[in-house]
């Protein structure tokens, strides 16, 4: 059975869209997070970030391979939150860390409900929603200034949701 010549084409084009987009976009944008750092005087540093321990970030140089240590506080606050992104940093902004702690009590409490029966599983799973996007919320303002990454809020709203022993 013959096909449409253009219906074939078009099969093709869209196949070949997707190949670039699934195996040639990410590739790039990795590239581009592990390229280049701007400090705050300007300089670019040409380096793959490794590790954040407090303030203080290690890069293996892309020239040299060896690894440096820079101070957190040399780069752009885009920057700075470009890094934390990076290495998946949970480190809460400066003004966050009340609203994380309460949505941690919360949540704790809602286990335990659910733990001795006084809570039911459809109300457990309803309360955790709550908070979680109440966190959301109070998370926006952050990200909205460029303080907090989209992803990186999105990894605390899931670690929070985790269940583990907060």
């Amino acid at each position: 059975m013959m096909t449409d010549p253009k219906r074939r084409l078009g099969f093709s084009y869209y196949a070949g869209l997707w190949a670039v987009l699934v195996f040639c976009i990410p590739g790039i944008l990795l590239a581009e997070e592990s390229g280049s750092w701007t400090n705050r005087a300007g300089h670019a540093l040409k380096a793959t970030p490794l590790s954040i321990t407090g303030q203080l970030v290690t890069f293996k140089q892309d020239s040299t391979g060896k690894t440096v240590n820079f101070p957190l506080t040399i780069f752009l606050p885009v920057e700075q939150e470009r890094l934390r992104s990076y290495l998946k940093d949970m480190t809460l902004p400066e003004g966050l860390k009340a609203a994380h702690d309460f949505s941690i009590r919360a949540i704790k409490r809602s286990r335990l409900l659910k733990a001795n029966g006084s809570m039911s599983e459809n109300d457990f799973q309803q309360a955790l929603a709550t908070t979680i996007s109440a966190f959301r919320t109070q998370a926006a303002p952050f990200v909205a200034q460029q303080q907090l990454s989209p992803e990186r809020m999105e990894l605390m709203a899931l670690e929070l949701g985790a269940d583990k022993e907060q």
